[in-house]
């Protein structure tokens, strides 16, 4: 297998750069967790913290999502929990524990698919697939874009769609297949720019230019590269930007630019340190040691390619390990320190072997044939050179498949776009057959769709006429109640005066005209506060307003008898004064009953009382 440059792993969480802006964010998260009892509150919070302190704070991340994990164990939330996973697998990955990270990601998608988020499900599942590319496992790699990609379509989410586009670029590029490479790369691509996404353009673009790069076309190389870290720039994406900054280096390199790609080397190792981000300390160190390399500088190009190894070896990638072997043997190798030299390519050759990587095989024993040789050991030499012919058999053939698989590939999908075309254009032309038919039977329909109309119009003027008699109807029968309400008022009004004027009257010619006097105060009070009375009134209102005590208990259970003594008044459109009069209490009280019976029935000192009583 064709090595090639790994591709840092993009997560779920993109990195933000740490600000004054970012702390005041937490100090208002932290003051949210402290005023909240609810766990699951606490525990999103808490998990927005990790988020802000991932790149800047590793302890203070770890202590934020073991207490995210705490109360999430209490609550049992499945897709807070799928979070948390998600967020640990990025922790972890941050420090280069690459298992730990995939352990998390797979609990993840467990967790969301128990909560029925799909979506979710796939998107960290992508992330797996990342992992198994980023280890070598492309076949793995490859299911789960197979897996993921209808999900996508079917949520019709476009920024993960082009994410798995970008991801079978990133395997064709391991497979060698960089024509479909940059094909699965440019549909990203196309993806992003319709969405105006920068730092997803700049992604899409450093992948471009590493496909060129691989092909040797460094130039264009370079200038997508640029591209890609001028966005990177413009999004305050430092950790991308420095990738991009690195695999411009390797291009300069290649074109003899040493003092461009020392710079370039430089920015990036600084923004990486930085960040802390190992897997591009490791890679700038490598092609740092290249650039000494090829300058000659040999003791400084083995003093980088230890540094590398150094760092891959605590990430955990093999096949990084077995590159920095290689390189370090061979510059002995240019040293003539052949011991040495044999040492480092030995153990090169049996990391290779147990990941199969026939690129780094077939190198490594042609050069440990020349040291072996330098040793004047001629038997073992030419066995590691026979070994290195066979190799290169073997790696021509695979060249040779791969180029014939590719085009095969190629072929095929050509061949599938065609027939999706030709179904599309059978489709174009069954609806243009449909569409004739329908007009026929439109024009078959229009004479008796006319006569519908007709018809249908006639009876919607029939039922016009029908409600406006009805409203008519309702309206007449609505100012009968309002005017035999207003007659049973007055009778008893003039009921009451035509006895306190008869009273008069006989006291006036009576001796005992001041008993008589407090007894017709008596009388009165007595009228006022007769209960039979308020039933006899009771009895003529609701034969005017049928059902208006028993709607209003029904739509307000809380009111009492005599908050619907004053609902019935105040539905007559009685002023407080009257009001007052007939219930024999004063005005003041009177406001003071309709607002004690505003509170009852929910309305606000704006909402017209009268309107919503006279409602019911």
């Amino acid at each position: 297998m064709k090595t090639i440059p790994l591709i840092v792993l993009i997560l779920l969480i993109i990195p933000e750069k740490i600000t004054a802006q970012n702390k005041q964010e937490r100090d208002s998260i932290l003051l949210i967790i402290s005023l909240t009892k609810v766990d699951t509150v606490k525990a999103i919070n808490y998990l927005e913290l990790s988020n802000l302190t991932m790149y800047n704070d590793q302890k203070k991340t770890f202590t934020y999502l073991e207490k995210a994990d705490s109360l999430y164990k209490i609550s049992k939330n499945d897709k807070g929990i799928a979070k948390l996973y998600a967020q640990k697998a990025n922790y972890y990955y941050r420090l280069g524990k690459i298992d730990s990270a995939r352990h998390y990601l797979i609990n993840s998608v467990e967790k969301s698919l128990h909560a029925f988020d799909t979506l979710r499900a796939a998107v960290i599942r992508h992330n797996v697939g990342i992992l198994d590319h980023y280890q070598g496992n492309s076949s793995s790699a490859t299911e789960i874009m197979k897996t993921n990609i209808p999900v996508f379509k079917k949520y019709k989410d476009t920024l993960h769609l082009a994410n798995a586009y970008l991801m079978k670029g990133k395997i064709a590029i391991s497979d060698g297949y960089y024509n479909i490479a940059l094909k699965e790369t440019y549909s990203a691509l196309k993806l992003r720019r319709s969405g105006k996404d920068d730092f997803r353009i700049a992604e899409d673009l450093l992948q471009i230019g590493i496909i060129y790069q691989s092909t040797d076309e460094h130039e264009k190389a370079i200038e997508i590269l640029n591209e890609s870290a001028q966005l990177y720039d413009k999004t305050d994406s430092d950790q991308s930007r420095a990738q991009a900054l690195n695999y411009m280096g390797v291009s300069n390199i290649k074109l003899k630019n040493y003092e461009h790609a020392e710079e370039n080397l430089k920015n990036a190792l600084l923004i990486s340190e930085k960040l802390d981000y190992k897997a591009n300390i490791a890679r700038v160190y490598f092609n740092w040691g290249n650039l000494e390399l090829v300058r000659k500088n040999l003791p400084e190009a083995i003093v980088f390619f230890e540094r590398s190894l150094t760092v891959w070896k605590s990430i955990g990638s093999p096949n990084n390990e077995s590159n920095n072997l290689f390189y370090i043997g061979k510059t002995y190798l240019a040293q003539k320190k052949y011991l040495q030299s044999i040492n480092y390519l030995n153990q090169s050759i049996a990391i290779a072997e147990s990941t199969n990587d026939v690129e780094i095989l077939r190198k490594a024993y042609l050069e440990k044939s020349l040291a072996l040789e330098g040793q004047n050991k001629y038997k073992e030499s030419l066995f590691s050179y026979k070994k290195n012919k066979v190799l290169n058999d073997s790696i021509f053939t695979i060249e040779r498949t791969n180029a014939t698989q590719e085009l095969k590939i190629i072929f095929e999908t050509e061949k599938k776009e065609q027939q999706i075309a030709l179904q599309e254009k059978e489709i174009v032309l069954l609806e243009q057959k449909a569409k004739v038919s329908n007009l026929q039977r439109l024009l078959m329909g229009i004479g008796l769709l006319l006569a519908i109309l007709g018809f249908y119009a006639l009876r919607q003027k029939m039922k016009r006429n029908n409600l406006e008699k009805e409203k008519v109807d309702n309206e007449l029968a609505f100012k009968k109640k309002e005017l035999t309400t207003h007659a049973l008022h007055l009778a008893k009004k003039n009921e009451v005066l035509e006895g306190l004027k008869q009273k008069a009257r006989e006291y006036k010619t009576s001796s005992t005209g001041q008993s008589g006097y407090q007894q017709l105060i008596r009388t009165i009070n007595f009228d006022l506060q007769d209960e039979n009375n308020w039933e006899n009134f009771s009895k003529y209102f609701h034969e005017v307003h049928k059902g208006f005590n028993s709607k209003a208990q029904q739509k307000y259970p809380q009111i009492t008898t005599n908050d619907l003594r004053l609902m019935a008044l105040l539905k007559m459109n009685l002023s407080s004064k009257e009001i007052a009069n007939i219930l024999n209490i004063s005005v003041p009280g009177i406001k003071k009953a309709r607002n004690r019976l505003r509170k009852k029935l929910g309305i606000s000192p704006k909402e017209s009382l009268e309107a919503l009583i006279i409602s019911i």
